[in-house]
């Protein structure tokens, strides 16, 4: 009897540790990225484009990065309102692999600067229109996903001040 109330007792415990380490260390190996609040707008060989930073603040390399830029207007219809959504062509949309904060990278991969040429400000007309960037990234230790939205609400985020290096998202 004692043994099978032994063995009960340590499956249980087994269980319930394994169940506490998937909660407590793998859920919290989710990607952290920071995007900024500003848009660039640079040349950049020899074209007018415009530049968002965003920046790799997790504690290990994230991979297969999508990166979608989608400018929405509004449209009315009986019941209210919707959105219409038109994407915007980036230069790059996919990342495969992008690496952590170190001391030991001095180019800063961590930061990167995604680009359109599509003309922002001419499609931009109304003031309830709005630009939606979502990037997915995958945590390159536990592959779980994580989605990340920024909603640049209006033409003021357009800037031309160039972005700083490494971490920082202001520009100056």
């Amino acid at each position: 009897m004692d043994l099978l109330l032994n063995l009960i007792t340590g499956v249980v415990t087994g269980i319930a540790a394994s169940y506490f380490f998937l909660n407590y260390f793998l859920t919290k190996k989710k990607p952290t990225i920071v995007i900024s609040d500003h848009i660039s707008k640079q040349v950049v060989n020899d074209e007018h484009s415009y530049l968002i930073k965003f920046v790799n603040l997790t504690d290990s390399e994230i991979f297969d990065i999508h990166i979608e830029l989608t400018f929405f207007k509004p449209i009315g219809d009986y019941n209210g309102g919707n959105l219409q959504g038109k994407e915007i062509n980036l230069k790059d949309n996919f990342l495969s692999y992008m690496p952590c904060n170190s001391t030991h990278d001095p180019h800063n991969l961590h930061a990167v600067r995604i680009r359109t040429t599509d003309n922002l400000e001419e499609m931009w007309k109304d003031a309830s229109s709005f630009i939606r960037l979502s990037i997915i990234a995958k945590h390159s230790l536990s592959g779980f996903n994580k989605v990340f939205i920024k909603d640049f609400l209006n033409k003021e985020c357009i800037t031309e001040k160039r972005f700083l290096s490494g971490n920082d998202l202001t520009v100056n």
